[in-house]
C-alpha cells in the first residue's frame, strides 16, 4: 500500500469517466471476433486503474501527471455507485447495470458484443468479484474488449492502491483480488495477452513469487515493476517513479532497470522483472533458513504488540521490520504451499495490527451497536473500540468473555457478539477486510 503519513508523445485522451463509457457500445447480440492475423502489438497507451482515489491518497494525481507528459493514458476508477455501470446503447439510450447480480452481469457482458460462451464467462467473474470492484473490473472488460474484437487496447497497464499481498485496493473502496484479475484474463485472454508493461503502484507487490503471478495472468510481459516493501504514495513521490517507468517501457525496449530509480524516495523497494533479465530486487539472494532466523530474531517485538504494546510509528520500527520479514519470506520460492498459507496468514494479522487504530475505528463504526446491545445484555458498560488502544480492548474482551462464561441463557445478544469479539482480538481477514487497513 502507498505510505499513510501515508520517441514522439503519443496525443492525449480524455480520462474515461467512471460509470459510462466514453463511446457507444455495440449491439447486444454477440458477435465472433475476427481471428485472422490478430497479434498484440505495442502502442504506449497506458491503462491507468486508480483503486484508491481517497482525498487522502487520490491515485488519479499519478494518472494526471503520466497525462501531462503528452502520454495517451485512459482511467479506470471507482463508479459513482457502487458495482453498477452505465452503457449507451448504438441509439444513444443509457443503461445502468447492476453488476452484483446475475441479470445485471449479463446485460452488461452482452454489450460488450462478444461470443456467448465468451460473454457468460466474463458476466460469471464479475458477479462472483468482491464488492465494490465489479465497477472496475466492467471497464477493464471494456478496455480489453477492444482486443478481444480484434483491436487493439493499451497494452501498459498501471494497478494503482494500497496492497497486502491479495490484491489492489482502495480506502472506501473495493479490492482487485489476485484470482479475480486472473479470471477476467482467463476469459478475454487477448486483452490479457496486450499487456506488455506492467505497472503495480503498491506496496508489497513486488517479490519473486508475485512476479510468476503475474506472468501467469499476462503472458506477453516484457516488463514488470512492483515494490519489495512499501510504495510511495501519489503525493510523496509515486509520480517521478511513473515518469521514470514510463519512459523506459516506450516501444518494445526492456529498458526499465532499478538503477533508474536511485536516489528517489522508495527507490530502494522498487522490484524489476523483465523477459530477458529476469527479477531483480538489488538484494542478495538469501537461503530460506536464513530468512526464517531473521524472522525469528523479530518476532519478540511482534509479540509484545499483539498483547498490546504501542506502535508509535505505523511506517518503522520492530513489527514493521516483522512484517517486511515475513513479506520477503512469503516471496522466497524454496517456501512450500503450506508454509505460504501459514506466512500469509500471519501476514494479514501483522498489517492490521500495524494499522490498528484505523482498524478499532471502523470496527466501531461497523459493530458498534451488535457490541453495544451484547454488553448491555450482561449488564455491562458498552465500550467504544475506537478511543480504545489494543490492550485496553483486550482487557474489555477477556471481561465479557469472563461474566458470559459466567451468566447462563445470556440471550443471542451476547452470545453472537463474543465470537465476534474473539475475531476481533486475534485481527481475523474474515472480519477486518484489506480496505479497512
Amino acid at each position: 500500500m502507498p505510505d499513510r503519513v501515508n520517441r514522439n508523445p503519443a496525443p492525449v485522451v480524455p480520462t474515461t469517466t467512471p460509470n459510462r463509457p466514453t463511446t457507444p457500445q455495440a449491439p447486444s447480440t454477440p458477435t465472433t471476433p475476427a481471428n485472422t492475423g490478430w497479434a498484440p502489438k505495442s502502442n504506449d497507451k497506458v491503462l491507468f486503474v486508480a483503486m484508491n482515489n481517497s482525498d487522502a491518497h487520490r491515485s488519479t494525481l499519478e494518472s494526471d501527471a503520466l497525462k501531462a507528459r503528452g502520454t495517451n493514458v485512459t482511467v479506470i476508477q471507482d463508479a459513482k455507485k457502487d458495482d453498477q455501470i452505465t452503457t449507451r446503447d448504438a441509439s444513444g439510450a443509457l443503461k445502468t447495470h447492476d453488476l452484483a447480480s446475475q441479470d445485471g452481469a449479463m446485460s452488461f457482458a452482452l454489450t460488450l458484443g462478444l461470443p456467448a460462451e465468451q460473454t457468460k464467462k466474463i458476466a460469471d467473474v464479475l458477479v462472483n468479484a468482491g464488492s465494490d470492484s465489479r465497477d472496475e473490473l466492467a471497464q477493464l472488460a471494456q478496455q480489453w474488449a477492444v482486443a478481444e474484437k480484434g483491436g487493439q487496447a493499451p497494452s501498459r497497464l498501471v494497478l494503482s492502491g494500497h496492497h497486502v499481498g491479495s490484491g489492489v485496493y482502495g480506502e472506501n473502496n473495493g479490492r482487485l483480488d489476485w484470482p479475480t484479475v486472473g479470471a477476467l484474463a482467463e476469459a478475454m485472454p487477448r486483452g490479457a495477452k496486450t499487456v506488455e508493461d506492467l505497472l503495480i503502484a503498491g506496496c508489497y507487490s513486488g517479490g519473486e513469487n508475485m512476479m510468476e503471478k503475474y506472468t501467469g495472468m499476462f503472458p506477453n510481459a516484457k516488463t514488470i515493476v512492483a515494490y519489495d516493501g512499501s510504495s510511495p504514495g501519489a503525493a510523496s513521490g509515486a509520480t517521478a517513479h511513473q515518469k521514470a517507468w514510463e519512459q523506459a517501457t516506450r516501444g518494445t525496449s526492456e529498458g526499465i532497470k532499478r538503477e533508474l530509480f536511485q536516489g528517489m524516495r522508495k527507490g530502494e523497494n522498487v522490484t524489476v522483472w523483465t523477459k530477458t533479465r529476469g527479477f531483480d530486487d538489488g538484494k542478495p539472494k538469501a537461503s530460506v533458513d536464513e530468512l526464517k532466523q531473521r524472522r525469528a530474531n523479530l518476532e519478540q517485538g511482534f509479540k509484545d504488540a499483539w498483547e498490546g504494546a504501542p506502535i508509535p510509528d505505523t511506517q518503522r520500527g520492530p513489527v514493521r521490520d516483522y512484517y517486511n520479514a515475513t513479506q520477503r519470506l512469503i516471496q522466497h520460492p524454496g517456501i512450500s504451499a503450506d508454509e505460504r498459507k501459514g506466512l500469509e496468514h500471519q501476514r494479514d494479522q501483522t498489517i492490521r495490527l500495524i494499522f490498528y487504530g484505523p482498524v478499532s475505528s471502523k470496527f466501531q463504526e461497523v459493530h458498534g451497536q451488535k457490541a453495544a446491545a451484547g454488553y448491555q445484555a450482561l449488564g455491562m458498560a458498552p465500550p467504544n473500540f475506537k478511543t480504545m488502544t489494543r490492550a485496553q480492548a483486550l482487557a474489555s474482551i477477556r471481561e465479557f468473555e469472563a461474566k458470559l462464561a459466567g451468566t447462563p441463557n445470556a440471550g443471542d445478544a451476547a452470545t453472537k457478539l463474543a465470537p465476534m469479539l474473539r475475531d476481533f482480538a486475534e485481527l481475523k481477514p474474515s472480519l477486518i477486510p484489506d480496505t479497512w487497513v
